[in-house]
């Protein structure tokens, strides 16, 4: 099996083919990812993954300079990568789209096979806004670190252990009352 670096390589050499094999590999988690930012929302997360990919289809050659030097874990370089373009495409479609509405209006999540559990995950997540919904997100779901997080929004690290704080108290008092 390719490493996502190798892929990367063969793509930006003209096997554009090769991008199908990474779409592959990251479509269910960039999926799930959106689901959970979207508050189950099934056609805003397939639209946010697409509009992922292709993006970073156009952006690759941004991957290959811009992260070889980075101290993120190399082993997840290319989904450390991906994933900030999937955080960027959310706060875009929450702009944008006519149709997204927010958590409150959402009494059902609209897609549930993989994940059993996500009325509940939704409604502990519903008290915060989009941009610490995502921070949330990324720590304590999909764990990434404080450093691999502000690599992929672009938050200062304190910054964003304060935006965290916050998240976490927020829910706190939300959920304690």
């Amino acid at each position: 099996m390719l490493s996502d670096e190798a892929l990367v390589q063969r793509t930006l050499a003209g096997g554009g083919h090769h991008f199908g094999t990474l779409v592959k590999r990251y479509s269910d988690y960039l999926y799930g990812f959106g689901l959970r930012l979207t508050g189950g929302n099934s056609e805003l997360a397939k639209d946010m993954s697409q509009q992922s990919f292709t993006r970073a289809f156009q952006y690759l050659k941004s991957f290959d300079t811009k992260h070889q030097s980075s101290t993120a874990n190399t082993e997840h370089r290319f989904r450390n990568w991906l994933t900030g373009i999937a955080v960027n495409t959310f706060h875009d479609l929450i702009k944008t789209e006519q149709r997204y509405a927010p958590l409150e209006d959402h009494l059902e999540p609209s897609y549930q096979p993989a994940f059993a559990d996500s009325h509940a995950f939704y409604d502990l997540i519903r008290p915060l806004n989009s941009e610490n919904r995502v921070l949330f997100v990324l720590r304590y779901i999909y764990d990434y670190t404080v450093p691999e997080i502000a690599l992929q929004t672009g938050i200062s690290e304190g910054t964003l252990k304060s935006k965290l704080s916050r998240a976490m108290q927020r829910l706190r008092e939300h959920h304690h009352d």
